[in-house]
């Protein structure tokens, strides 16, 4: 999510980390908005809803750019949230077009969301509008006002808003396109469910609760498709090395041939894009505005963990050759698909850790209200359920108050099925607004609606924390600085700083508890950090990899290279394991479209939470005061100011990737 009213234009709703539906009101509408999304309406509604939102948006942006007289922060800004008003009623399309079991609605939610994208570019390029904030005298406003003035100022000259009329419009319809091509590259990966059939025998290993689950059919074959909570069970607990190798051929071949084409569009017309707007490549447009700055600080950030994780990742990979070879004496290299289940068994050998007597202590319910209590014990904020229309019997609804005061609501879709966004994701459905709306969040995970993985409670958690901070996020005036308008490659790291406390016992017991009822002991929570860090330095070394992809796919001219080989390039250069011949990760390599060249995120978010955290071990981690002092600092400072001095103001100093990077070192 972009901190400009232009980056929001052009970049609305992309990423794992969606920023749907940002588009949000004003004091024109009192009392304060708390009314739910519009969730059982039918593709008609959803299209004739669109077309009279934008209609309305049209005439309330007409009207601002037909403004005379006095230029003030009232007067140009507030007009443009009258516009903004029009437009939260279909600010819902972002997520349903992912979520929504009709196939209707999620067609018509994504031409709305096409629209809205194409408007909001009007918006970005927009010289009257411009103009106008150009005009605004700065000397007395707050530091708040004057930092919200200075980057729509800075966001419109990146748009190319001085640029003639015909350019402009070229612009425009570049933006068009993108979105389009990156609707279709998305539509494909969650619509691209593949399987393999295989004898019952071949699921030997696996928990019993997974094989009850996958009965054999009349042919006595198992169907496993590609879908998380088939397939990472089957990575990390089949025996069968076969199983495993041909479910991962086919979790990564998804997308493709289609999306490779539309990839090499989605990559050259933003290319284009940046060169009209005399940036050198997209990377260089996109990362402008965020705190990494350039595509060459975000090499040389890259490099710098690469080069931190060399000795790791070897020692991590000649410990798991090693145990491979025990079963497979001839084998020289470790593959991939081999990765999750060899250190499976290093867990249990080495650390004496059995994850399938782990997961017997994570069921989703008491998971879900586990997470629910942790919030309530570090904010002093309480969660009930919250009684509103869904669009399908699984999602779970709830409100958080404080003190009697409703701060937000929030959407859960949490199990899978078909057609469904297949990853897991935070909407912003609606950003709250002092005084005018609560925060509104949607979740979309794909958890089992049984026993969970550790590492899903990880993933849990994570999301949640994209959640609590929109929800904390509300306190500002203005949209334009509101919920998570900081720049993007902040916005991980409250979430992935909130991963820690799954590895709290405190907070665990809280919430570990087995059908038996038995609270998980300490000693396997023990077990559970000790052996915590075996494989981090080849997960963050995949990582690395990820993020190479990202920017060296948008950092340079596109006709020079070939997706594949530029792939199986930077895969032998950044990643562990070799390359898995018949496999395309592009094509289902989602953050392409979402993140484009700034996948990067992840790992400066995660140097940025590693910071974050340091104040929480010092004072504990379920120390009230410096929970609040988080929640007020960072959590509610939105984008009230660059995301350095909101970090330094909780620190008490300057960030820095020291921390992480000497964590990577040392492999704690």
């Amino acid at each position: 999510m972009h901190r400009t009213l232009y980056s929001f234009a052009a970049l609305t709703c992309i990423g794992l980390l969606s920023s749907c539906g940002e588009n949000t009101p004003t004091e024109s509408k009192p009392p304060l908005l708390t009314e739910g999304i519009r969730a059982t309406a039918s593709g008609v509604q959803i299209t004739a809803d669109c077309e009279t939102a934008l209609s309305e948006a049209k005439t309330a942006f007409d009207a601002l750019e037909a403004q005379t007289g006095e230029a003030t922060v009232e007067s140009v800004f507030g007009q443009y949230e009258t516009m903004a008003d029009a437009l939260t009623g279909i600010g819902d399309v972002w997520h349903l077009r992912s979520v929504h079991p009709d196939a209707d609605v999620r067609e018509a939610a994504n031409a709305c969301s096409e629209r809205q994208s194409d408007f909001l570019s009007q918006i970005g390029l927009s010289r009257p509008y411009f103009d106008r904030i150009a005009a605004i005298d700065t000397t007395e406003l707050t530091a708040v006002e004057r930092h919200m003035v200075e980057e729509a100022l800075e966001g419109f000259r990146r748009s190319g808003v001085d640029r003639d009329a015909a350019t402009r419009q070229k612009i425009r319809t570049l933006q068009s396109d993108i979105t389009a091509l990156g609707n279709e590259f998305d539509k494909n990966i969650r619509e691209d469910v593949r399987s393999v059939q295989v004898d019952a025998s071949e699921l030997a290993g696996l928990p019993q609760d997974y094989i009850d689950a996958h009965p054999a059919d009349d042919t006595g074959l198992v169907t496993i498709t590609t879908d998380y909570p088939d397939l990472y069970p089957v990575m990390t607990y089949a025996k069968s090395d076969g199983l495993r190798k041909a479910l991962r051929i086919k979790a990564r071949s998804r997308g493709y041939p289609a999306n490779k084409g539309l990839l090499e569009q989605l990559i050259t017309k933003r290319h284009e894009l940046a060169g009209i707007l005399s940036f050198p490549s997209h990377a260089a447009l996109s990362m402008d505005s965020q705190m990494i700055e350039s595509p060459q600080n975000a090499q040389a950030f890259l490099d710098s963990i690469g080069d931190a994780l060399k000795v790791p990742v070897q020692k991590e990979l000649a410990v798991m050759l090693s145990r491979l070879q025990q079963d497979q004496p001839g084998a020289e290299s470790v593959e991939v698909w081999q990765s999750g289940y060899i250190q499976n068994l290093l867990q249990l050998e080495d650390y004496k850790l059995d994850a399938q007597e782990v997961r017997t202590y994570f069921q989703y319910e008491r998971v879900r209200d586990g997470i629910f209590q942790l919030t309530e014990d570090l904010f002093g904020v309480q969660i009930s359920p919250w009684d509103t229309p869904t669009w399908h019997e699984d999602v779970e609804t709830f409100e958080i108050t404080e003190n009697g005061t409703l701060l937000g609501r929030f959407y859960m879709d949490n199990h899978p099925r078909p057609f469904k966004y297949q990853h897991a994701a935070h909407w912003t459905l609606r950003t709250g607004i002092k005084d005018k709306q609560i925060p509104m969040s949607g979740l979309a995970q794909n958890f089992p609606k049984g026993l969970m993985e550790h590492s899903q409670v990880e993933t849990f958690l994570h999301e949640f924390g994209h959640l609590l901070h929109n929800m904390f996020s509300g306190t500002q005036k203005w949209s334009s600085v509101a919920g998570m308008s900081m720049e993007r490659d902040f916005v991980e790291a409250p979430s992935q700083m909130l991963e820690e406390w799954i590895w709290d016992f405190d907070t665990l017991r809280k919430f570990a508890i087995n059908e038996q009822g038995e609270t998980i002991p300490r000693a396997l929570v023990d077990k559970m950090v000790r052996a915590r860090h075996f494989g981090r330095a080849i997960g963050t070394a995949t990582q690395v990899y990820y993020a190479n992809l990202s920017l060296n796919a948008y950092n340079r001219e596109p006709s020079s290279f070939d997706l594949d080989d530029l792939t199986r390039e930077l895969e032998s250069k950044y990643a562990a394991y070799p390359h898995l011949p018949g496999t395309h990760f592009y094509a289902n390599f989602g953050h392409l479209n979402g993140y484009s060249s700034n996948y990067y995120t992840y790992q400066w978010s995660l140097a940025i939470a590693t910071d974050l955290f340091s104040k929480f071990e010092e004072g504990g981690l379920r120390n009230t005061s410096v929970a609040n002092e988080y929640r007020r600092r960072v959590l509610e400072a939105a984008g009230s100011k660059p995301a350095t001095e909101f970090v330094a103001d909780f620190l008490g100093r300057e960030f820095s990737t020291k921390a992480y990077i000497k964590s990577l070192q040392e492999g704690d």
